[in-house]
C-alpha cells in the first residue's frame, strides 16, 4: 500500500496534501546519483515521465539520488512511484545537508514498504541546500528500480474532498473488451488497465487562499504530475501519483469572499 505520514506541525485547514514543484527539476538544481546501471540514468526518475524503465542500480548496499543548490531551499515532502522496494525488501529515507558531507535524516522518513505502491511522506517544512533520497537493502543479484522520485513542498489543501469524492483505490477507470459467440454467449473478456480517474471539490475557500496557494499549483498542474494524499489522518495509505487530462477546472466565486475549487485527474497507485 502507499504511505503518507504527517510527522508533526499544526494543521491550518484540512488534512489533504499535494506534492508538486520538484526540487530535482528546479533550474538551479544539480542532480546526481551515486550509481547508475547502463541505460537507466538518474534522469529517468527525477523527471515526471515513467515509461523509460526508471533509474536502476545493481550496486549492493547504499544508493542515493541527490539534488543540490547554492542556497537553502524548502521542502516538506517526498514521493516515489513505480518502484520495486517491496519486491527487494529495500528501504528509503530522506536526508538533508548544509555542506554535502554531513547528512541528517528527516525524522520518521525511513520506510521499508511491503509492496510497490506509491509512497508520499509529509513533514514540517525545513530549508537546506542539499537533499537526497538514501536507498538501502539492495542485495546480491538485486536491482533497485525507481521510475519517479520527488522531493519538494507539500501544499496543504484548504479542505478535504466533499461529497462525491472517490478515493484513487476505488476509482476504477479500466476498459473491458468482451467476446461473445454469435448466439450471445459469453466467451471471455480482456482487461485494459487505465489507472483510476477521480476528482474532488472544496467549497467556501477564502479568495486570498486561492490566489496565494491554488493558482500557483494550477499553473504547474497543467504541465506536470503531482502526488496527492486525500486524508493523511483517516486514510493515510490512499495516496497516488496523479496528472490532469484536460484543462484544469476554474475556481468559481461562491460569495464575495469565497470560491469553489475543483480538480479532476488520473490517479496511479502502482
Amino acid at each position: 500500500m502507499g504511505i503518507v505520514i504527517n510527522a508533526g506541525g499544526a494543521w491550518v485547514a484540512g488534512n489533504s496534501y499535494i506534492g508538486y514543484d520538484s526540487l530535482f527539476l528546479r533550474s538551479a538544481a544539480v542532480v546526481s546519483a551515486s550509481n547508475e546501471d547502463t541505460g537507466f540514468p538518474a534522469e529517468n526518475a527525477t523527471n515526471w515521465l515513467t515509461y523509460g524503465g526508471g533509474w536502476r542500480t545493481s550496486v549492493i548496499g547504499q544508493n542515493t539520488l541527490t539534488t543540490s543548490f547554492l542556497t537553502a531551499v524548502a521542502a516538506s515532502s517526498y514521493g516515489l512511484f513505480k518502484h520495486n522496494l517491496g519486491d527487494i525488501g529495500g528501504t528509503v529515507k530522506l536526508q538533508h545537508s548544509d555542506d554535502g558531507v554531513v547528512f541528517v535524516d528527516v525524522a520518521g522518513s525511513e520506510q521499508t514498504p511491503a509492496n510497490n505502491k506509491a509512497i508520499f511522506f509529509i513533514f514540517p517544512e525545513v530549508s537546506h541546500p542539499v537533499w537526497r533520497l538514501l536507498f538501502t537493502g539492495i542485495g546480491p543479484g538485486e536491482t533497485l528500480i525507481v521510475a519517479q522520485a520527488f522531493i519538494g513542498p507539500a501544499l496543504r489543501v484548504f479542505g478535504g474532498p466533499e461529497t462525491g469524492w472517490t478515493p484513487p483505490n476505488l476509482a476504477f477507470n479500466d476498459k473491458f473488451v468482451n467476446s461473445r459467440a454469435d448466439g450471445g454467449d459469453f466467451l471471455g473478456r480482456s482487461l485494459i488497465r487505465k489507472g483510476a480517474k477521480t476528482g474532488f471539490n472544496v467549497s467556501a475557500v477564502p479568495a486570498n487562499w486561492v490566489r496565494q496557494n491554488w493558482e500557483p499549483f494550477l499553473t504547474v498542474a497543467q504541465l506536470q504530475p503531482f502526488y496527492y494524499a486525500w486524508n493523511s489522518v483517516g486514510f493515510p495509505f490512499e495516496v497516488a501519483y496523479c496528472f490532469t487530462e484536460d484543462n484544469v477546472a476554474k475556481p468559481t466565486y461562491q460569495s464575495a469572499a469565497h470560491l469553489n475549487i475543483r480538480l479532476d485527474f488520473i490517479a496511479l497507485i502502482e
